[in-house]
């Protein structure tokens, strides 16, 4: 074992010896933050109903960041605490490679991209509180070691500032120099590209990428739905578009082969879904609805919508 990795281990043990039940409680609660369930129900309750902006900006970061994850994983191909010691408390037993943490990563993309577009003490608070909260989460449990934790933390911030930096002047790019279908074009081939160049352990991500892009880009074009509603339809918008999206995770999944292509597909309706299924719904029976026709700079955007023009 090496060094660095023995002193991993030894802080993973240190830790484990302060485990309580609440504790125990606690971290799990804490790494749920990071999981795919979680993400499953965050992303489209901002998206249909809280800020539809901040919404499709957040899940192409979000989305964009976990494929990079995951290539990294596969590139430094390193054990996780539990597998190198079984005989640690490792309640979730993640699989896979350990380094980079993909939660810690996660949490960091998520929150702190919130916090640069909502720009209060709050948020600003949450991107310190919330990643050392589930990097420790995730290293109580068993499932990383700090050096996964940091290093997660370090390529969520790189992704962060580069996309925070670059996303106007794309978003402005994509608004005056291409049609709809370049934009269209653009969403169907980056993610097949990317995934010729890593697909394996990223079906899922790379799928649901590809689904929202494409979705995102025909909605500004053709849906254009205002995610404001009475509280009574926002509930309504969410028992529907969750439902019918939980229905297309598990149906899909009994009825496609198994293997990453498959699941490239089935989470590729998913993100479709989440886009554009379910906006088209609600403007439909009306639980949303339909913005004028954008200025061409907000309707030519693939990632953005017309929160930039109706909001202060």
């Amino acid at each position: 074992m090496d060094p660095l990795m023995q002193w991993g281990l030894h802080i993973v043990q240190w830790m484990q010896t302060f485990r309580t039940p609440v504790l125990d409680t606690f971290f799990r609660a804490a790494s749920f933050l990071g999981e795919e369930n979680f993400y499953i129900l965050f992303f489209p309750i901002i998206y249909w109903c809280l800020h539809k902006r901040i919404g499709s900006r957040l899940a192409v970061l979000f989305l964009s960041s976990a494929y990079a994850n995951a290539f990294f994983k596969s590139l430094f191909a390193a054990p996780r605490p539990h597998q190198v010691d079984p005989t640690l408390y490792a309640p979730l037993k993640a699989s896979g490679y350990g380094i980079p943490s993909g939660h810690t990563q996660a949490t960091v993309v998520i929150w702190g991209y919130i916090a640069t577009q909502l720009r209060t003490w709050f948020w600003w608070a949450l991107i310190f509180i919330l990643p050392i909260l589930v990097g420790l989460s995730r290293i109580y449990l068993g499932d990383h070691f700090p050096q996964d934790v940091i290093a997660g933390a370090i390529i969520g911030t790189i992704f962060l500032v580069v996309y925070v930096a670059l996303e106007p002047w794309v978003s402005q790019w994509f608004a005056t120099r291409t049609t709809l279908w370049t934009r269209l074009a653009v969403a169907i081939t980056i993610p097949l590209l990317l995934a010729t160049v890593y697909l394996k352990d990223a079906g899922s991500v790379l799928g649901t990428l590809w689904g929202v892009m494409i979705g995102l880009v025909l909605e500004s074009e053709w849906i254009r739905f205002d995610h404001h509603a009475s509280p009574t339809k926002q509930i309504i918008k969410l028992v529907i578009g969750l439902g019918i999206a939980l229905g297309l995770r598990f149906g899909l999944k009994a009825i496609l082969p198994a293997g990453d292509i498959a699941t490239f597909f089935r989470y590729g309706v998913i993100g479709f879904w989440v886009t554009f299924g379910a906006p088209w719904i609600f403007v439909k029976t009306r639980l949303a609805e339909q913005l004028i026709h954008p200025s061409p700079v907000i309707s030519h955007s693939p990632i953005v919508d017309l929160e930039s023009r109706i909001e202060p």
